[in-house]
């Protein structure tokens, strides 16, 4: 995982301004018309799909978790980083939206999300009853922040209460919590806390548990690329050809970039091997 960059400029019409306050309004209707309940089987009530594609010009086409291109380990979701299912209020929040590979999406997370803090409840008190038309609409704008705006600080503020397990890819870094390790005898690379720090722990323990990222799969599929990185370092750091050196130096800027598989990874062992500081 790698921090990421909302493109506010981008973010359709349907998930800010008015749009979003209409959307929140018919969320709010279900809500109250199904006893506390929305039923987001009914595709009426799915709306977050149409993010899918500004959510993976953000990621650069990788899902926010494994960093495996998504048209290679499966299709991408949109995926509600607090799930729709316990934090109906936060469905529609662009905010709370990630582009993610169905296999971490679908196979691991599901409706996962442990906090080690003081969960977090819909904005209210909600009235019992139904209110009317002026009141609903008040309280749907209330249920979350207008993307369209810069919303960091208010939703770090927001959600520091609840204290996740799981970094948000958009409002923390992951590569500060996350660092690896290498198994050379079977070829793989796993994901392991940074230092002794709690917050570390949890989210190393989180990712592993809840988004599958030590999974074999990903533990043999990371391993050529760090060989490959290794590689280059050593060209880097032993050759005596200038035209070597820049084409391993430009191969590492490549692959430590953001769109990049395993940039968390790669840029963890630069750091390490202290290679383009």
């Amino acid at each position: 995982m790698i921090r990421l960059q909302r493109e506010r400029v981008t973010i359709p019409a349907k998930y800010r301004g008015t749009g979003l306050v209409k959307q929140l309004i018919n969320l709010l209707e279900a809500w109250y018309d199904n006893g506390g309940d929305v039923p987001f089987k009914d595709k009426k009530y799915q709306i977050w799909k149409g993010a899918k594609d500004t959510l993976s010009a953000e990621s650069a086409g990788k899902c926010a978790y494994c960093e495996c291109a998504t048209d290679v380990v499966a299709h991408g979701d949109v995926e509600h980083f607090r799930p729709k299912d316990k934090y109906w209020w936060l469905a529609y929040s662009y905010d709370n939206y990630t582009f993610c590979c169905q296999i971490c999406n679908q196979s691991w997370k599901a409706a996962n999300f442990p906090v080690s803090g003081i969960e977090l409840a819909p904005p209210g008190p909600l009235p019992k009853a139904r209110p009317g038309e002026a009141r609903l609409e008040a309280l749907a704008a209330a249920l979350c922040p207008d993307p369209a705006n810069d919303t960091t600080q208010q939703l770090r503020d927001t959600f520091a209460a609840e204290d996740a397990d799981l970094p948000h890819p958009y409002l923390a870094d992951p590569e500060t919590l996350f660092a690896w390790e290498v198994d050379d005898l079977n070829r793989e690379v796993m994901l392991v806390a940074r230092g002794t720090r709690s917050a570390s722990r949890r989210a190393a323990e989180a990712a592993v548990d809840f988004l599958g990222l030590n999974r074999e799969e990903l533990r043999r599929l990371r391993y050529p690329t760090y060989e490959n990185i290794h590689a280059f370092c050593m060209v880097l750091q032993e050759s005596s050809q200038a035209e070597l050196r820049n084409l391993a130096e430009q191969r590492l800027r490549a692959a430590a970039a953001s769109g990049s598989p395993f940039a968390g990874m790669t840029r963890h062992f630069l750091r390490e091997w202290q290679v383009l500081a």
